[in-house]
């Protein structure tokens, strides 16, 4: 059997920590952390977004409602793969998708 070499593929992706999905406002680890506070706040309660304040898509329009947008949306949110100190939050519209996707998708 002759011996073959490695082949990798073109395109390369960074990758980077990725932090538990907020859908409606709640993280899918932690959950309801209180019940006497709104569904969009629940993620600010939990020990996975306590210090990051509030979470907006980096895709979304400026014009968009950063509570409406959470209120609605499932929310991605990944480490940045060029700053340490920053998360990319991704939400769950076509658009955003494949913005984040262009943004980080290298040819080789």
């Amino acid at each position: 059997m002759p011996i073959q070499a490695e082949r990798q593929g073109r395109i390369s992706e960074p990758v980077t920590r990725s932090y538990p999905q907020v859908i409606g406002g709640t993280c899918e680890f932690c959950g309801v952390m209180d019940n006497k506070q709104p569904s969009q706040m629940q993620y600010r309660l939990c020990p996975h977004f306590r210090e990051m304040g509030e979470l907006m898509c980096t895709y979304c329009p400026e014009t968009a409602d950063p509570v409406e947008v959470t209120n609605r949306a499932k929310l991605t949110i990944h480490g940045s793969p060029t700053n340490p100190n920053q998360v990319i939050v991704v939400c769950d519209s076509y658009n955003c998708s494949q913005a984040h996707l262009k943004r980080f998708k290298r040819n080789l």
